[in-house]
């Protein structure tokens, strides 16, 4: 029998609080190197410790090794190693984000990359939706964009320790200014709140891969990497309510600096009620099969540590919906 599927939320974030304030601490006084010196036994010992995640990630990089078949990005089944290196990347992400919002991460070291231009954007004098992910490194990508163009980003946070990295951040410089927002439920006031956003030109950031904290039932399912998996629809009723454009954004690390991306997803969601579930699990598919895509780009940029195809009543789900497929 598996045992019960722990929810992300309660798993992924319990010492996020901690570790960015000894990370801050350890840049303070030795800098990015004594971090990276200091990280590789903590990171080993986590690696270890922590079956499940380290699960996880081998289930992940063996999927995409097995879904992409003769093009997958690795000569051999992935094994412990490349495991270790997936937790390495995720480790070297933490610290990126402390120099993106410190300013320490150059603008000559990125490149924009995607078919829609952030500058349209910004200067479109239109709020929009943006749909981020955990493929990648959305923090850099808010930092950097914050830091080249006067545009208000209000980011949709799902725990408070998203908070608290905000307000260690703050400690460390003045001029750090994200707007956190804390959101357990779509109601109306929040809906009018994120209305009033967009009305005055301004970003609303959300991610899509992972499903609600509060109410992980409120899910979609789409094919990811040859199986159902599933997606919040979160980010899709929020885009019928606020009839704005909708566009995607990844933030990947290259060998000699980032590529910001920005595609355009679509220029305004509606949701007859008779067609909405069909509505959301259309769109549901389509981001999925562009997460898919990137994905398989940067395997190793993936930082969703959990069981991403596992729910409560998933195969319940598998049996009524045919779905037999083991890619």
């Amino acid at each position: 029998m598996k045992a019960k599927q722990t929810h992300w939320a309660k798993k992924t974030e319990n010492g996020s609080y901690m570790a960015i304030r000894i990370l801050l601490i350890l840049y303070r006084f030795g800098g990015k190197w004594l971090i990276v010196v200091c990280l590789a036994p903590v990171l080993a010992y986590f690696f270890l410790k922590d079956c499940s995640a380290r699960n996880a990630s081998m289930q992940f990089l063996q999927r995409v090794h097995q879904f992409k078949g003769v093009e997958s990005p690795f000569k051999r089944k992935p094994g412990y190693w490349q495991s270790y290196q997936h937790f390495w990347q995720f480790a070297l992400a933490a610290l990126d984000k402390i120099d993106g919002w410190l300013g320490r991460i150059p603008q000559s070291s990125v490149t924009y990359g995607g078919s829609l231009s952030f500058e349209n954007i910004a200067h479109s004098g239109k709020g929009a939706l943006i749909i981020g992910s955990h493929l990648g490194n959305q923090e850099v990508c808010r930092a950097l964009v914050r830091s080249k163009y006067p545009i208000r980003i209000n980011i949709l946070a799902h725990t408070q320790h998203t908070a608290a990295f905000n307000r260690i951040l703050k400690e460390s410089s003045s001029d750090v200014d994200l707007r956190l927002i804390e959101v357990t439920e779509l109601t109306p006031a929040v809906s009018v709140m994120l209305s009033d956003c967009i009305e005055r030109g301004e970003l609303v950031v959300i991610v899509g891969d992972r499903i609600s904290a509060q109410a992980p039932d409120r899910t979609v399912w789409a094919s990811f990497l040859g199986n159902p998996a599933p997606f919040a629809i979160g980010p899709w009723v929020l885009a019928s309510v606020l009839q704005c454009p909708v566009h995607l954004m990844f933030c990947l690390k290259q060998q000699d600096g980032y590529s910001l991306m920005f595609e355009p997803f679509s220029e305004c969601i509606s949701m007859p009620r008779k067609q909405r579930q069909l509505i959301i699990t259309e769109h549901a598919q389509r981001y999925a099969k562009i997460l898919e895509r990137i994905a398989c780009r940067y395997p190793l940029q993936w930082f969703n540590f959990y069981d991403f195809w596992q729910l409560p009543g998933a195969e319940q789900y598998k049996e009524h919906s045919g779905d037999n497929s083991s890619n």
